[in-house]
């Protein structure tokens, strides 16, 4: 519009009075010397003048001016451009193109008035007042707001409530039972809503050989049935993402105790499985794994990770990344490993040292990084042993085992290891039967803290031989951020039913933060895994109860 153009324009050529209408702008020179003014050049000097900056708005006019045929006239010299003659002395300053365009003023204001404003005038279907182009609630009265929120009545979904559906479960915060999830979502029926109940039971009919959470608590569970390897997954609201489905073939072979391995990666949820595979025959023994997606469809399935012919597979240890890569290992007598990428493609099988170790073996992984620490064990005694590797099998970062220096370790398996995403890590075992011992270590490998603690008759009240301390597999220590979640175990003797078990975090320099008691264990396994929302899952004979802010 021209208002505007002329405002927009003339800022910079002109001063611009009474802009809009019909205008004759005179002004007297600041300048009086009698080499002339401006900022144009002077014919007289050979060039440009600077007494008066002010005056570089008739010079930029005069320029500007040409194309539209302004004249303006100054003084008695008179120098002609193009159709621009300028003058110096008193100024009158004609623009002939502004007088033109801004001579119907009328013209103006009915342009303005015609643009229309969509919020007068125009339909009004729901009779608020308020036309239904600038309506904020079509279906009622813009201006009844009983709760306040901003959100008019008619469109409000809680019109009595402010707060509204915070948890966006469909009931509104004044009604709702719980305010951190679904009301609706109820696994164990006893009336508390899961997100709200500080214990909640999962009945799982079928046995569980392992299990494992994600940062969300999303849950896996494994079991082997009838030459068949069985999953099933939920989500970390409790609903199921996949039922029981066959991941592999399953022979554990000779009756030896070995028990399949599930493991989620906490940020990615692919799901890595593994078990031990007899093959049919000795020569053919092996450590298998399948890999599935985070819906829990499979990748790969019953590849081979570690193959050794003859050797005595009864226990195995693996553990999975946030992203997804994965490292398994195994000690018939001396240590194996083998690396697998998040694709499920598995690197070339490894030594990682030979102590003669005799099936106790753990393995533990920064999950940030990927890089982690691999241990195992002679019998009992004070033979245990590490070598921490870098990621994805990319080099070790000790050249050897280094010896974990301890008063006694029970049996072929009595200790485990875990480590945090600062690459800190510590190792827990039984040196007695009343007695754990815990050693906590800095990224670099120096021990910083020994922790012991009393606990109940590891050998049980009736006496008899103490047996493994972590017989069980997937026995890695948790974290919940940079802390470890540690815990009571105890063998088969001592009676599960009078078992009242401790569980304890620790921080990397090995000070207490939280501990607690409960009587869901099992024989001879540290079973507990924990998610990034404060929940512990403890796994007893019947299920696994999740527990919110435990210990």
């Amino acid at each position: 519009m021209m208002r505007g153009r002329c405002s927009l324009f003339l800022s910079v050529l002109l001063p611009c009075v009474a802009c809009g209408d019909d205008t004759i702008a005179t002004t007297e020179s600041a300048a009086t010397s009698d080499t002339g003014t401006g900022t144009t050049d002077d014919p007289s000097t050979g060039g440009p003048t600077t007494d008066a900056p002010t005056t570089a708005a008739p010079t930029t006019s005069a320029m500007s001016d040409s194309e539209s045929g302004t004249t303006t006239t100054t003084g008695d010299t008179t120098t002609t451009t193009g159709d621009t003659t300028t003058t110096t002395g008193e100024t009158t300053a004609v623009d002939t193109s502004t007088t033109a365009d801004s001579s119907t003023t009328d013209a103006i204001t009915t342009d303005t008035s015609t643009t229309g404003d969509p919020c007068e005038g125009g339909p009004d279907g729901d009779g608020d007042g308020v036309p239904d182009a600038c309506d904020v609630c079509e279906g009622g009265d813009d201006g009844l707001d009983g709760d306040g929120d901003g959100i008019a009545d008619a469109c409000d979904a809680c019109p009595q409530d402010a707060s509204n559906d915070s948890d966006m479960d469909g009931v509104c915060d004044g009604d709702d039972l719980c305010l951190a999830g679904p009301d609706d979502v109820d696994v164990d029926e006893d009336g508390i809503p899961d997100a709200c109940d500080d214990e909640v039971a999962l009945v799982i009919d079928t046995p569980i050989d392992d299990y494992d959470v994600a940062a969300d608590g999303a849950l896996v569970v494994v079991r082997g049935d009838a030459g068949s390897l069985k999953v099933t997954c939920w989500n970390g609201d409790g609903t199921v993402r996949r039922p029981e489905f066959v991941a592999g073939s399953y022979d554990a072979g000779q009756g030896l105790g070995a028990k399949p391995e599930i493991h989620i990666a906490r940020e990615a949820q692919k799901v890595l499985v593994t078990w031990f595979d007899a093959g049919g025959d000795p020569a053919s023994h092996r450590i298998a794994y399948s890999l599935l997606d985070n819906t829990c469809q499979p990748v790969v399935t019953a590849e081979t990770a570690i193959a050794l012919p003859d050797a005595y597979f009864e226990f195995h240890n693996a553990a999975i990344d946030a992203a997804g890569n994965s490292v398994i290992t195994v000690s018939p007598n001396q240590t194996l490993i083998t690396f697998v990428d998040a694709d499920g493609l598995a690197g070339a099988q490894q030594e990682a040292f030979d102590i003669d170790a005799v099936y106790g073996n753990h393995v533990a992984l920064n999950q940030a990084t990927g890089e982690g620490i691999v241990a195992a064990q002679k019998h009992s005694g004070n033979g245990i042993y590490y070598r921490r590797f870098k990621a994805g099998g990319a080099g070790w970062i000790d050249a050897g085992p280094v010896q974990l220096s301890v008063n006694y370790h029970y049996w072929y398996d009595g200790f485990t290891v875990g480590m945090n995403d600062e690459s800190e890590f510590v190792f827990l075992w039984r040196s007695d039967g009343t007695a754990l011992d815990m050693r906590f270590f800095a990224a670099d490998g120096t021990s910083v803290a020994d922790v012991q603690r009393t606990t109940m008759d590891f050998e049980g009240w009736d006496g008899g031989h103490c047996y493994d301390s972590f017989r069980r597999r997937h026995q890695e220590i948790p974290v919940r951020g940079e802390d470890f979640v540690l815990g009571e175990v105890y063998n088969w003797i001592t009676p599960q039913p009078n078992r009242v078990v401790q569980h304890f975090a620790y921080t990397p320099l090995g000070e207490l933060v939280g501990e607690g008691e409960t009587d869901v264990n099992l024989d001879e396994g540290l079973q507990i895994r924990v998610d990034a929302l404060g929940r512990s899952f403890l796994r007893g004979p019947s299920g696994i109860v999740v527990r919110a802010a435990y210990p």
